[in-house]
């Protein structure tokens, strides 16, 4: 693949197919046939605010590259404020996503011969509050990514749909850790950070640490630092170092053992990072098939190394049938390498994702950008 060209032709497409991407670039006075030359011009690639795809701005129709009867099914994310952001995705965006998931997930996959997980089976994630939204299938965009996953047959899936609740299994949880306590086995665990969190925390008032050894690891995904996700609230914001050193502690996996995937409903791949202990923080490589901008907050420009701003993303694939290919997400990052992981060697961008972006910043940055102009002009 080359990134630059596949990149300027999907542009050129979302360009021509959507028009309020069209009106977005005829008022920054930016043309993709004209301005698109080469890759520093990515710079200048105007982008759509992931608040943009929100279910109250009613945007999300308009974000389209096509009508609505040629998508295969609408993508909701696990809102914790009770408005989703919603994309219309196609068939081939959906197979991009999981050639692109699978390919992050062999990067770093571990071996292993046992596996519980703080997710829900797929099948349960996706038929969660699924319905039908203007005459297409709509599910978790979470669900999505998870059933693409390529879990074990026997995996434990602690998350259990109960009467339309899903209630963490914590019983086999327990049973899971105390039958591979010391025994050294590949033993994986994993899936959604607060509820992971909330249940070692519980546990360690009440029953003893286990030492699963340096053949466990732990890998986390689908987001919820902020200690919520979907009707998920634990009460607590969760820094990465001191989930790792709690969760290290108690099932005694090695602090390099642990690993976590960022993703979000307007993008089309996935991005693992592995924990580091000299930056306390995980470092995740952005994929060659990518490309991520981190901009300053106030001015919105391309930030140095070690400095932090929004996240922009740039897909080249995935984005078929949606606005998709520049986004710039609510999330804050910081450029940790524009080369080389200072840890492991990767070849290529590493960034820290540090948080969502606070309310007020969120404001000005709304303002900056015209707020949810693109739909209106």
């Amino acid at each position: 693949m080359g990134f630059f060209n596949d990149f300027k032709t999907n542009l050129q497409g979302q360009y021509e197919e959507c028009l309020a991407y069209k009106k977005l670039c005829e008022n920054e006075g930016f043309n993709p046939y004209r301005d698109l030359k080469c890759e520093d011009d990515l710079y200048y690639v105007p982008f759509i605010l992931s608040t943009s795809f929100k279910k109250s701005y009613g945007l999300f129709t308009k974000l389209l590259r096509g009508d609505i009867k040629d998508i295969y099914k609408w993508t909701i994310s696990s809102s914790t404020s009770g408005d989703p952001s919603i994309v219309g995705r196609s068939k081939e965006d959906i197979d991009t996503l999981r050639r692109f998931v699978l390919e992050d997930e062999m990067r770093h996959k571990i071996d292993r011969d046992y596996e519980c997980t703080f997710f829900p089976k797929a099948e349960d994630m996706k038929s969660y509050n699924r319905g039908i939204f203007l005459d297409k299938v709509c599910e978790s965009y979470l669900g999505n990514i998870v059933d693409i996953y390529t879990y074990r047959d026997d995996t434990i899936h602690l998350l259990k749909l109960n009467n339309n609740k899903f209630e963490v299994d914590v019983q086999s949880f327990i049973n899971y850790i105390q039958t591979h306590n010391g025994k050294n086995h590949r033993a994986a665990l994993g899936g959604s950070t607060p509820l992971f969190f909330g249940t070692v925390i519980r546990l360690k008032e009440n029953i003893k640490p286990v030492e699963l050894g340096d053949k466990s690891f732990v890998h986390t995904g689908g987001g919820g630092w902020d200690g919520r996700k979907g009707n998920i609230n634990i009460g607590t914001f969760i820094e990465r170092w001191r989930f790792v050193e709690e969760v290290s502690n108690f099932l005694g996996i090695p602090q390099e053992n642990f690993t976590d995937t960022y993703s979000f409903t307007e993008n089309s791949f996935t991005m693992t990072g592995h924990y580091s202990k000299n930056y306390r923080d995980y470092l995740f490589h952005v994929p060659e098939y990518a490309r991520v901008i981190v901009r300053d907050i106030k001015t919105l420009k391309p930030v140095k190394e070690g400095e932090r701003g929004f996240i922009q993303v740039l897909n080249a694939y995935g984005t078929k049938s949606f606005a998709g290919a520049s986004v710039l997400v609510d999330d804050i990052g910081e450029v940790v390498s524009y080369h080389r992981c200072p840890e492991c060697g990767y070849e290529g961008m590493v960034i820290k994702i540090i948080g969502r972006v606070k309310g007020t910043e969120a404001k000005g940055c709304g303002a900056t950008l015209g707020g949810d102009g693109v739909g209106n002009n």
